[in-house]
């Protein structure tokens, strides 16, 4: 291994462990392969928690594969064509990792067997690699419990990669390593994959001086880092919309509208707020994020995300759904943020910066409640202020299908990952106020109203996916 290739692994184990000290079943927990439900030809199974990241924005990037660039149902998908919706879904999120940063792709593979030498780099290129019959020519045993002799050392120094100059040769290489794909370092080699792909410098001047490591070296959770470069291409610790000024310093978010979406439980409980951008994503495939785990939700319906409806060049403007939020926020009903008391209506306006045009905040206050009972209803103070987006959400579909997938075996029904059914609804605001049947609070539940407030659902078996 070439002194420069080994710095060069060193330097990117500094941010996504915080060193090469990573204790053992840490490390162990992030040693699976890519493999399929026996039950769910299309769904990936996660043996362990911890690298949730990957293998949800993977699971993700195959639903919107299978659902809109195939257009088929997640049902068609067999076990005889399972693997190559898995590489297409993998080499998608390679080259949005690279973003025309590099020249080149990295495709990572391990090999315990000596078709390298000491001396030999571990970068090859790929007419090298095609014609080498001796690199790892045999399969690594893609068996999850036999990593009794497995340690991050080892793993290291096994390391090995292809460098492909076109998307057609990492194409090619990423086809004729399927064996490793599935293999027990399936899931980290391809961790490496993406990070330099991604590249070393890129990655550090995106995390804007953020210090913790890529991976949690305690509990071995993804950082919000890792899992943005996954779903946005940059590694930004931030789930807001463009830029902000915090004291001078310039934070960045993200910057444009991503193929697929992120919403977290996290933002239900008011820890976080995640921008418009990663709420509505160019197909309806998101992310969910709990406090230890991710899943994924999708949804065949393409009228549920909008398209270009947010200036990329302004996306601090305050749009309709931070209405909602800092509504909710003074509503004295936390269980549907109905409505505020009037009283609070002058600090919401200087919240959002919002004018009032012509008419003194008293009169507008009595339009807005003109029965007198000092409240003020959501849905009246949408409508007088975002009538546009108002008219645009009542033509919306309000019925729509979702399917959520959670990769744990022990999070699913009978201990088998299968996908999740259930039959959206959404109510007007003002239903919300007479309804007599208890609001579920499930964290999936609230998950959702955090992109759509008033969304009730019907789930399959009347189980709740869970979020864990």
């Amino acid at each position: 291994m070439a002194d420069s290739c080994i710095e060069k692994i060193h330097e990117f184990n500094r941010v996504i462990w915080g060193g090469s000290d990573v204790k053992s079943d840490l490390f162990k927990r992030w040693c699976q392969g890519f493999s399929f439900s026996p039950v769910e030809y299309s769904a990936l199974v996660q043996s362990t928690g911890g690298p949730c990241a990957i293998i949800a924005t993977a699971q993700a990037t195959i639903m919107y594969e299978v659902l809109f660039i195939r257009k088929q149902n997640l049902a068609d998908i067999t076990d005889v064509d399972n693997m190559d919706v898995l590489l297409s879904a993998l080499l998608r999120i390679i080259l949005l990792v690279s973003s025309d940063r590099q020249s080149h792709f990295f495709w990572f593979y391990w090999c315990d067997d000596d078709g390298l030498t000491g001396s030999e780099s571990t970068t090859l290129d790929v007419k090298h690699a095609i014609n080498d019959t001796n690199v790892c020519s045999e399969p690594l045993d893609p068996n999850i419990n036999q990593l009794s002799e497995c340690g991050f050392q080892t793993f290291i120094s096994g390391l090995r990669c292809f460098k492909a100059e076109t998307v057609d040769e990492l194409r090619a290489v990423a086809f004729s390593l399927q064996p490793q794909i599935k293999s027990k370092y399936g899931v980290l080699c391809f961790l490496y994959s993406v990070l330099f792909t991604h590249g070393l410098q890129s990655l550090i001047k995106e995390m804007n001086g953020e210090m913790d490591a890529l991976i949690d070296p305690i509990h071995g959770h993804a950082s919000q880092c890792l899992i943005n470069l996954l779903i946005t291409g940059e590694s930004t610790p931030y789930l807001f919309d463009g830029e902000r000024d915090l004291g001078g310093f310039t934070l960045k978010g993200v910057s444009k509208q991503p193929k697929t979406g992120f919403l977290t439980f996290v933002e239900a409980m008011r820890y976080c707020e995640v921008g418009w951008f990663l709420k509505n994503p160019y197909y309806p495939v998101w992310i969910l994020g709990s406090e230890t785990h991710l899943t994924v939700l999708a949804s065949p319906d393409m009228s549920l995300v909008s398209k270009n409806l947010k200036s990329e060049d302004n996306v601090s403007i305050p749009d309709i759904r931070k209405a909602e939020i800092e509504f909710d926020y003074l509503s004295p009903d936390q269980d549907t943020g109905g409505f505020i008391d009037s009283l609070n209506f002058r600090e919401l306006l200087a919240k959002l910066k919002l004018s009032t045009g012509s008419l003194q905040i008293n009169d507008l206050i009595a339009r807005l409640d003109p029965e007198g009972l000092g409240i003020i209803l959501k849905k009246d103070f949408l409508q007088f202020f975002f009538p546009e987006e108002m008219a645009r959400r009542n033509a919306e579909v309000i019925n729509f299908q979702l399917i959520h997938y959670n990769g744990l075996e022990h999070s699913n029904t009978d201990g088998r990952v299968r996908y999740s059914i259930g039959e959206a609804r959404l109510i007007d605001p003002t239903e919300e106020l007479v309804e007599t049947y208890p609001v579920d609070r499930s964290p999936i539940q609230q998950c959702l109203a955090t992109k759509w407030p008033t969304i009730r659902i019907t789930w399959n078996k009347n189980r709740s996916p869970s979020l864990n």
